[in-house]
């Protein structure tokens, strides 16, 4: 397992990646985004150092996402492990390097992510890989037109 920087180039993947009904069951991205879109985003990010995003990948195939968001000493944390790449452990191994990553690259003291409350999966990559849940910030969040119900992590330097 490695995280590499996304490139243009991965942009068809990760767009047909996220039309997956299990991946937009818990994910924020619209099941209509397009190659063009996310290539526009990958440019974006690499222009912006408070930002970083990374394919995961195993063998040589790609396999998922990691992303970062810092603003203020805080970065906000997701991710995405694609339906073929499930039950591998590969999404603990990525978010555990992607935090040391983090840490070593950017003025965050805390990490904090949000999961749908129903995303077990997801819940247990955070536990894994070392963030503790925090209940005072559990919120309805409203994504792709519906409120979800969201559970809150966080892992402080």
């Amino acid at each position: 397992m490695r995280l590499r920087e996304w490139t243009v180039e991965d942009a068809a993947w990760y767009a047909e990646a996220t039309k997956d009904p299990e991946v937009q069951r818990f994910t924020a991205d619209p099941p209509t985004i397009t190659a063009d879109q996310v290539a526009a985003a990958v440019v974006a990010r690499s222009a912006d150092p408070d930002v970083a995003s990374f394919c995961i990948e195993d063998g040589g195939e790609r396999c998922g996402n990691m992303a970062v968001d810092v603003e203020n000493g805080i970065g906000h944390v997701s991710y995405l492990v694609a339906a073929h790449a499930r039950g591998r452990g590969l999404a603990t191994r990525a978010l555990t390097e992607f935090v040391a990553w983090i840490f070593a690259n950017h003025a965050a003291d805390e990490l904090r992510l949000w999961t749908h409350r129903d995303n077990l999966g997801s819940r247990k990559v955070a536990e894994r890989a070392g963030f503790v849940r925090d209940p005072a910030r559990d919120q309805d969040r409203e994504i792709k037109g519906e409120v979800w119900p969201t559970v809150a992590y966080k892992l402080s330097r």
